[in-house]
């Protein structure tokens, strides 16, 4: 069988959808009767390329167009590339299916508006109006938004209404949680095929066990100077993820004399987290801002975390929290989105509302002063990892549903 892999993120993993692909991609390598073909934006750094390469020892092909950026046009430009692109490529590859890493991103909408015969499936993190949503809930002044968030605003009518012609060109989707297949089918009446299939986890890169603090240390000399509880907050420095509740969780924290480390790790605008720190007048001495860390470095970053957490306004299933639970983490989490089918409360982490920075603040003194709980709440997070959350597991899930959808075609 040959695979078409369209990923808007793959050498450029800034987030879940990156990590997704590679980690889909790596695993379905590893089965037999694939091709696999991966079309993705090219980057100009030669050495990360290298390094996601070597990864697949050759047993993939790549192909590059257009060049990778976090923005708008770019993901437009990686849209028209592959509508430039893909009859040469089918042409000569002949391929038996595609398959899109992400819904939002619709890299193959322009092939909708053309009859092509090759079958194809789409995975669906969020929607456009979930993201939208999301942006909404964690802030209504458009002044504290990240600039992603305000273009998605002002470009909501338009890209809302592609959405809906999408979903309505394709007839087949994977969910990565049931929560969210419910929700295609109810508010967006889809009346395609559905497979839900949880995003997933290498859990040998993820595994506590296979760390030393000396080599954590030796990674991030930083982390030597950190004595006692620390709480990790790892994900964009935007709205929508909460890192507003988490900075007031501190000051809740520091109020009543509870001093803690934090780490903060992500991409966005440092300077307006600078900002809200300083008017918050938080102890900048206990606040580590890391900046963006590559995800094949982030587990030395959770092996020496304490807690995790995740203020999220709005969520699916996030692959990060997968990352902190199989790295023995104590999480706490927004119940939001599919995170409860993550998440058991107060079995193997903590659930609390979204924009609740007392919640957050009180879980954490619980947590920081009680450490056998948050040994007894990090081994069933790891324990539930292993049992439900491996990529190899999420790899032959997927390869059914090509085979599953090449045979109704061919039928």
């Amino acid at each position: 069988m040959k695979l078409l892999f369209l990923a808007p993120e793959f050498f450029n993993a800034w987030g879940g959808v990156g990590i997704y692909s590679i980690e889909l991609i790596k695993s379905l390598s590893k089965l037999n009767n694939l091709d696999i073909h991966v079309v993705t934006p090219d980057i100009k750094d030669k050495a990360r390329k290298v390094q996601i390469k070597s990864i697949f020892n050759d047993s993939i092909k790549v192909h590059t167009i257009s060049m990778a950026n976090d923005t708008f046009i770019y993901n437009l430009k990686f849209q028209t590339g592959i509508f430039k692109e893909f009859h040469n490529l089918n042409k000569k590859y002949d391929f038996d299916i595609i398959h899109s890493a992400n819904l939002v991103h619709m890299p193959d909408i322009f092939l909708k508006f053309q009859n092509i015969n090759t079958p194809s499936v789409v995975t669906a993190h969020t929607t456009i109006k979930g993201q939208v949503d999301g942006f909404l809930q964690s802030s209504k002044n458009p002044f504290n938004m990240a600039t992603s968030e305000k273009l998605s605003l002002l470009t909501y009518p338009g890209i809302s209404f592609l959405e809906w012609y999408y979903l309505r060109s394709t007839q087949n989707i994977i969910t990565v949680s049931k929560k969210f297949k419910k929700i295609l089918k109810k508010e967006y009446n889809y009346k395609g095929k559905i497979a839900t299939i949880y995003n997933s986890i290498d859990i040998k890169n993820f595994n506590f066990n296979a760390l030393t603090e000396k080599e954590c240390i030796n990674k991030f000399p930083f982390l030597n100077d950190i004595k006692g509880p620390t709480v990790l907050y790892a994900g964009r420095l935007v709205a929508q993820k909460g890192i507003d509740v988490f900075l007031k969780s501190i000051k809740t924290l520091e109020k009543t004399g509870h001093h803690y480390n934090y780490i903060i790790a992500g991409k966005g605008n440092y300077k307006r987290l600078f900002q809200i720190i300083n008017k918050l007048n938080l102890n900048s001495a206990n606040i580590n801002y890391i900046g963006h860390i590559d995800n094949l470095d982030l587990p030395y970053i959770y092996k020496m975390s304490d807690i995790f957490v995740l203020p999220s306004y709005y969520e699916n299933l996030p692959i990060s929290l997968l990352e902190a639970m199989s790295m023995k983490c104590c999480c706490i989490a927004s119940n939001v989105g599919a995170i409860d089918e993550i998440i058991e409360n107060k079995t193997n982490g903590i659930l609390i509302n979204p924009g609740d920075h007392q919640s957050l603040s009180n879980n954490i003194i619980n947590l920081a002063e009680n450490t056998n709980l948050m040994h007894k709440l990090s081994e069933k997070a790891r324990k539930k990892v292993l049992k439900n959350f491996r990529s190899s597991i999420m790899a032959k899930k997927t390869y059914k549903v090509y085979k599953s959808i090449t045979k109704n075609e061919a039928n």
